[in-house]
């Protein structure tokens, strides 16, 4: 009886061990499964981050609050209370695939008649890149060093970015060395800059977009785009407001790429429309503004109260009422939303626009419309006759 009741004891004893054993088992498994999970969160976060190419993943919308504006603003850049009709949830930014290198040589045209004749018979833009010749004697190398490293730089990383590479699809390139001359209608020979649009270089090299893919737009055969080489990367100071961009971006060359790719893929306009969406577009913090369309009235709309304030010198939202009435007597309601800006007097396109975009980003209420995904969208500036730009987003979602 004694050795009955010993084997019972002993049995239980085991079963009960082997069942402790069985749920330790269970929970390491389980928290194992958990650890690999999140173990691929590094290499997913790890690449560039935009709004062109997401990649599909789980984010939480986040509600955006009224911010009242600021009361300081900046001696060179201004913006006015912006008007808002609207208070919506708006989308997280998404992260896309780390860049990956293109090995193909581009095939650049050499010859600008023949370029240009190319573009217009397959309707496409001409991209024209003016370099400055890193092989040239090492003193005139080095009284040039920050243009001729721009130039290096962007021929050895950027058009080997697979993004950029596909943006260029869509144009014809040219390449040409800064000092090119053309052949004017007297048959003199004059500096390539010193044809319409090529001013707003201001010398540097860089790249310039001539439309020829729009024959029935008032901009065909214009200069549409220009991407100076200014500054780390190509900002002209709007990368300098942002100390911990070497946090989110450590890669400058990928920045680089980033911005190319922005410039080669903007939507159809004019110089200043583009432009001025560059500088959108490029910001740091990635306002989703210019994420919708960009239709015909609102752009318009954009345009003429850019105009209005650049012929009067003042800043404001004058009329807001009946350019709201016009835009949703043609799209059919929505609510509508302006921001304003102006630069400080003496700046070249691609910096005004810089500057205006910085304005709107040091106001709270400003950021508040323009970080925001609009349905549609307009973007404009105007130079007033004081010298100053004058900025416009108008919305409607």
């Amino acid at each position: 009886m004694l050795k009955t009741v010993t084997y019972s004891l002993l049995f239980c004893i085991i079963l009960s061990t082997f069942a402790i054993a069985q749920s330790r088992l269970s929970q390491s498994r389980l928290s194992q499964g958990r650890l690999s999970q999140g173990s691929f969160l590094p290499d997913r976060f790890s690449g560039r981050y935009t709004v062109n190419r997401p990649i599909p993943m789980q984010t939480q919308p986040v509600t955006a609050q009224p911010v009242q504006p600021q009361s300081e603003q900046t001696p060179d850049d201004q913006a006015i209370n912006p008007v808002n009709e609207q208070q919506e949830a708006e989308p997280e930014l998404v992260f896309s695939n780390p860049p990956q290198r293109h090995t193909l040589p581009v095939l650049w045209e050499t010859d600008f008649e023949y370029a240009k004749k190319l573009a217009q018979q397959s309707t496409r833009n001409l991209l024209i890149y003016l370099y400055a010749d890193y092989d040239q004697d090492i003193h005139e190398a080095l009284a040039n060093l920050p243009v001729v490293s721009a130039c290096r730089e962007f021929d050895t990383h950027t058009l080997n970015d697979v993004f950029v590479r596909s943006g260029l699809d869509c144009f014809v390139p040219l390449k040409l060395p800064i000092d090119a001359k053309i052949i004017d209608e007297t048959g003199e020979k004059q500096s390539i800059y010193t044809l319409p649009g090529f001013e707003h270089m201001l010398g540097h090299p860089g790249l310039i977009v001539i439309d020829f893919a729009h024959r029935d737009m008032p901009y065909y055969g214009e200069v549409v785009g220009i991407l100076p080489f200014l500054g780390q990367p190509f900002l002209g100071g709007h990368d300098l407001d942002h100390p911990a961009d070497s946090v989110r971006l450590p890669d400058a060359n990928c920045r680089r790429a980033e911005q190319t790719e922005i410039f080669l893929t903007l939507p159809a306009g004019t110089l200043t429309q583009r432009t001025l969406t560059y500088a959108v577009r490029t910001h740091h913090d990635k306002p989703l503004s210019s994420g919708g369309v960009p239709a015909p009235i609102v752009v318009r709309l954009a345009t003429e109260h850019a105009e209005y304030q650049a012929e009067r010198g003042r800043l404001g939202h004058q009329n807001f009422g009946v350019r709201s009435y016009q835009a949703k007597e043609v799209l059919g309601g929505g609510s509508p939303s302006e921001i304003c800006a102006q630069s400080r007097p003496g700046l070249g396109l691609f910096e005004g626009a810089i500057s205006c975009m910085r304005a709107w980003r040091n106001s709270g209420a400003h950021w508040t419309i323009a970080r925001r995904h609009h349905t549609y969208y307009g973007y404009d500036m105007v130079l007033g006759r004081n010298g100053a730009w004058y900025a416009v987003g108008f919305f409607i979602h």
